[in-house]
């Protein structure tokens, strides 16, 4: 017999949502399991060998008990295997998670262990409705920029290459295309490895350039993909492109400021030129999808006045600056994003 209290709920019911609520409230348990892991160096310590925790301990520079425990827990959840008193990376660790694994995303994982803190202003930051001071803070340290643009890096490269295909540009003549706050400009890499005749230019903030232009170096693409130091802020883009990326850039303007943006671009834009917009974008009630709906959150602690536009709120914004009808291209499953284009004109 099911048993219900005056609610209408059964117990079985009520222990269903407890759990629910327990394991959301719990997440960053698990969360800081895994980044502990990347910040102490536990993966690239066990990469391609079997260890004890005390060995393990030792070539961290950590307590042996610390690490014991850390270990294990890494092992329940699927991050580690233990044999005996050995320790070894799991398939998934030994690929994603050192620095010499195909699909390494060590970089990533540093850059979300940073966000992480930020996380926990959260409740300062909604009663202000402003982004907190000790977040502001946190980007003072000179190796941030380097950590945050490779932690993006590491998050684009497998991306890259199908937004390079679904863009279909011609192959047969000369493209220039400039790369809006760019970065790590593996947006540029790839499309220039993919379209043999394209040239590209990272427009990006001074403290950027070094980084941006030691992974174009690396790709051995410096002669193709180029950087330029700029604020778009303050600045305006130039002239001659045909395409303009605008990837992961409008989320930390101000509405104002993302219109202001797209209208430097659709200038700096040859007539026929097309803009090609990667970001979130949320539903129409602003409450969806989900990974939109927090990432909103995560700009109003990172940001003055960032924010997300809806899909008409940006199909809007890019015809009032004259653009043509926007459309969407969706990527592959997997690539976590469509791509939202539009064209200048043709006089």
């Amino acid at each position: 017999m099911t048993t219900k209290d005056s609610s209408g709920f059964s117990n079985e019911t009520k222990r269903n949502q407890h759990r629910r609520l327990q394991t959301i409230a719990r997440g960053y348990r698990q969360a800081q399991i895994l980044l502990t892991c990347v910040d102490l160096g536990v993966f690239e310590a066990l990469a391609n060998r079997r260890a004890t925790a005390l060995e393990i301990a030792e070539a961290t520079g950590t307590d042996s008990r610390g690490m014991d425990l850390l270990l294990n827990a890494a092992t329940a959840l699927g991050l580690l295997e233990k044999h005996g008193v050995h320790f070894s990376n799991s398939p998934l660790a030994e690929t994603c998670l050192t620095s010499d694994g195909a699909g390494d995303i060590s970089h990533s994982l540093r850059l979300e262990n940073m966000f992480y803190h930020r996380w926990g202003h959260l409740s300062d930051a909604v009663r202000t409705g402003k982004r907190p001071e000790d977040n502001r803070h946190d980007e003072q340290p000179e190796d941030w920029i380097r950590n945050f643009i490779y932690g993006l890096y590491n998050t684009a490269r497998p991306v890259a290459p199908l937004v390079a295909d679904a863009l279909a540009l011609p192959e047969n003549q000369t493209v220039r295309v400039i790369d809006v706050g760019g970065g790590h400009g593996g947006y540029s890499l790839a499309l220039a490895k993919r379209y043999p005749l394209l040239s590209s230019t990272v427009y990006e903030l001074p403290r950027v350039v070094p980084v941006a232009l030691e992974i174009i170096r690396q790709a051995g693409l410096a002669d193709r993909v180029f950087v330029q130091e700029g604020n778009f802020q303050k600045e305006e883009l130039g002239s001659g492109y045909d395409v303009a990326l605008v990837f992961g850039v409008l989320n930390g303007e101000s509405p104002e400021g993302r219109f202001t943006l797209i209208k430097k671009v659709f200038e700096a834009l040859n007539p026929g030129g097309l803009v090609v917009i990667r970001d979130f974008l949320l539903d129409t009630d602003r409450a969806g999808p989900e990974e939109a709906a927090v990432f909103a959150l995560q700009m109003l602690l990172a940001t003055d006045a960032g924010g997300l536009d809806t899909s008409d709120d940006l199909k809007h914004r890019l015809q009032l600056a004259g653009f043509t009808t926007p459309y969407v291209v969706p990527l592959p499953d997997g690539a976590g994003f469509s791509l939202m284009m539009a064209t200048k004109p043709s006089k």
